[in-house]
């Protein structure tokens, strides 16, 4: 288009203009500007640094508090190959790979201990001084920490290698994609997984308490909590203060400590025996270690294929070690955002919608507020060292140019299988943790994609249907834990499915069929 030309190079831009077809990225609700902008900056500038390529360029729309950002299709393709070539000839750049985002991660949540408790004292620069730390230590961990869903999320291409290797040992897809479940299957604990196993603790520590056993099993939350006393009392609260900030996600609020109570009184009011699932999940592991090593010995896997499986297996860990870090890590963050709203007058989303050079003026020299008025709807392009934020008739012009149309009468998606299993229930779509109270025992979960707070739905849930992610998102993580059969990549389902929907999920073949009636 004319005007989009132009705009390339009115702002000395590359790539913007270069015929490359957008693609959709990913649909991220309830997300605040500062930190996509770390992400999208480190997707063309960064990235050779730990990978040796960039993307070339990337567009973010932003709508409220909801965006979409998109990749150009052959520059996402070829830097996907090059990460899988790179793992495929060295397997141990994937090992090194997960070690990285181990040590990012923990220099990040390192940088928002740094954060005080009372910002009063602090001078505004000293405010930027924060902000400029988080930038430069979230900036660093996304060099590394995009690379296992790079090689699989939006190109199947590491799964595909895999794959490859496996159809060499078997005989037809269905066992193929048995054998790739149980082979790249971590041995060890996700995040998510310790989170329940401390859950289980505390349940345990209830139930061997008679006071405490009657006050879960018969009173309110509220009365609960006044009551609470000693070990139980003492468990529940570190467990709070460590996980209740994995469930505000990005701008939302904590779980107000009855939420957990509450959470407690319905699983002992269950009748399940928190010490025997707790046996079962050690005793899970320890099998699920025996049959992949058997099933490795049954192939002949060479030593390559085992440690390439393994990578797999351990992106499936880091991917969930990295986020609880960074939740934990921008939840501290909000109060810097507090304060600056505070000290020049200006709307929390405001502080929270602005470039990095703008908060250094803003905190250092000046800035015009009133530019901050037009950003309810606005898009960011970056390529490799510029990029540009355009609001008005240009954001539109440069987002409808990436919005891709979708057939809303299609009647059987295609994915990955991330679980195996099959199911058929009503579809109940689930976007946030508002949408939880819906869910009943047996329906199948549909979500962009999900995330720490809808793990009590995924529960719940016949089968789990995703439109994002690769076999190391969350929901292929959380599924395998569950046993619950997981469909992933969709890419379309919330556009297609509505609540109430019957539909069939076949897991195995990655398949979901709407059904009549």
């Amino acid at each position: 288009m004319e005007r989009i030309e132009q705009l390339s190079k009115e702002n000395g831009l590359k790539c913007l203009a270069d015929g490359d077809e957008w693609m959709v990225a990913e649909d991220i609700p309830n997300i605040d500007f500062f930190f996509c902008q770390i992400w999208l900056r480190a997707f063309v500038n960064n990235m050779e640094d730990s990978c040796g390529r960039n993307y070339s360029k990337i567009l973010g729309h932003f709508k409220g508090r909801d965006m979409s950002f998109y990749y150009g299709k052959q520059s996402c393709l070829d830097f996907t190959l090059n990460l899988v070539n790179k793992m495929d000839a060295d397997p141990g750049y994937g090992e090194k790979i997960n070690s990285e985002i181990v040590r990012h991660s923990d220099a990040l949540e390192a940088s928002g201990k740094k954060i005080p408790a009372d910002l009063k004292p602090l001078s505004d620069a000293q405010l930027w001084l924060l902000l400029k730390d988080h930038l430069e230590v979230h900036s660093s961990l996304y060099e590394w920490g995009w690379l296992p869903n790079a090689t699989d999320m939006f190109y199947p291409e590491f799964t595909e290698l895999l794959k490859r290797y496996l159809r060499t040992k078997a005989n037809g897809e269905d066992e193929v994609n048995t054998l790739f479940v149980a082979l790249t299957t971590p041995s060890d604990r996700s995040e998510e997984a310790e989170q329940h196993e401390r859950f289980l603790s505390i349940a345990i520590e209830i139930e061997n308490n008679a006071f405490h056993k009657q006050l879960f099993l018969h009173q309110p939350a509220d009365v609960i909590e006044a009551e609470m006393r000693g070990k139980a009392g003492d468990m529940l609260l570190a467990y709070y203060g460590e996980y209740s900030p994995i469930s505000a996600l990005w701008v939302g609020e904590k779980a107000p400590v009855r939420h957990y109570i509450g959470e407690l009184s319905d699983y002992l009011k269950s009748g399940k025996s928190p010490s025997e699932e707790l046996e079962g999940i050690e005793n899970d592991l320890k099998v699920k270690a025996l049959e992949k090593a058997d099933l490795e010995a049954k192939i002949g896997m060479d030593g390559k294929f085992k440690r390439l499986f393994h990578v797999f297996g351990q992106f499936m860990l880091t991917k969930l070690y990295r986020r609880y870090r960074q939740l934990r890590a921008v939840y501290r963050l909000r109060a810097v955002f507090k304060e600056i709203a505070k000290r020049k007058g200006i709307t929390l989303d405001q502080a929270r919608t602005m470039l990095p050079k703008e908060y250094e003026a803003l905190l250092t020299g000046s800035f015009d507020l009133e530019k901050l008025s037009s950003r309810s709807e606005f898009v960011l392009y970056s390529e490799k060292g510029r990029d540009m934020l355009v609001t008005g008739d240009d954001a539109a012009l440069l987002a409808s140019t990436a919005v891709v149309q979708v057939d809303g009468n299609i009647s059987e998606l295609h994915g990955q299988c991330a679980c195996l299993g099959k199911a058929t229930g009503r579809v109940k779509i689930v976007l946030s943790p508002a949408d939880l109270p819906k869910m009943q025992q047996g329906d199948i979960l549909v979500a962009i994609a999900t995330n720490p707070d809808v793990v009590p739905a995924m529960k719940k849930a016949g089968a789990i249907v995703t439109e994002q992610g690769g076999v190391t998102s969350h929901a292929a993580i959380v599924s395998r834990e569950l046993g619950v059969p997981c469909v992933i990549g969709t890419k379309i389902a919330t556009k297609v499915l509505k609540d109430g929907d019957l539909v069939e999920v076949d897991a195995v073949k990655g398949i979901v069929r709407k059904l009549e009636g």
